[in-house]
């Protein structure tokens, strides 16, 4: 099993009730909006990690961020786990994070405020996965770049195909922009009778 397929189990098994509570969001919804959410952090992550001293700075910051959280998922709904979540997206979505939300809030039907504190809720639990493999498996940052694009690849081939146009937005340079009827049409169908009802 993938470290992202071992990741969505813990949250879609264990978070989703949090993640719904803390934003607001049907419960059904917040459950299939987390691994799009984790999905979008990877792929923003891979496109860091191939920039020059990109992989030396990733691997740096999961020094801070050694996998332990994933043994006190109450922790995830605090204010200052949040915090460092919002902290964490600015490094890794950087100018992409508001059209990153808003792609997101569009294709279900929420409030991007919403889908703005589920990103922050998914983006500790993102580093704390790649740094436990960090520390487990002992990577230096070359294989963490390599772990990180290996791991973005095969959640974007898993994400539903209309949100196809989101992964391929993260991996371009450049803002670019999406369109709002695709986003809606992407999410009725992803979402069926969740679709509008947070």
């Amino acid at each position: 099993m993938s470290l992202m397929d071992q990741l969505t189990d813990v949250v879609v098994g264990q978070m989703s009730r949090e993640a719904a509570q803390k934003t607001g969001l049907n419960e059904g919804v917040a459950a299939q909006l987390m691994p799009m959410a984790m999905a979008a952090l990877m792929g923003g992550l891979k496109k860091n990690s191939a920039q020059p001293n990109g992989a030396d700075a990733l691997a740096s910051a999961l020094d801070r961020h050694d996998g332990s959280l994933l043994n006190n998922l109450g922790q995830l709904g605090q204010d200052s786990t949040i915090a460092d979540g919002q902290k964490i997206l600015g490094h890794i979505l950087g100018g992409k994070q508001a059209q990153t939300e808003r792609a997101l809030a569009k294709s279900a039907g929420v409030d991007q405020g919403q889908i703005g504190q589920l990103l922050a809720m998914a983006a500790p639990m993102v580093l704390a996965s790649l740094g436990r493999a960090k520390r487990e498996q002992g990577l230096d940052a070359s294989a963490l770049a390599g772990l990180v694009t290996e791991e973005s690849v095969r959640v974007q081939k898993a994400a539903p195909s209309e949100l196809s146009g989101l992964m391929q937005f993260l991996d371009q340079d450049g803002d670019g922009d999406f369109k709002d009827d695709m986003l809606e049409a992407a999410g009725k169908k992803i979402f069926g009778g969740f679709f509008g009802r947070n």
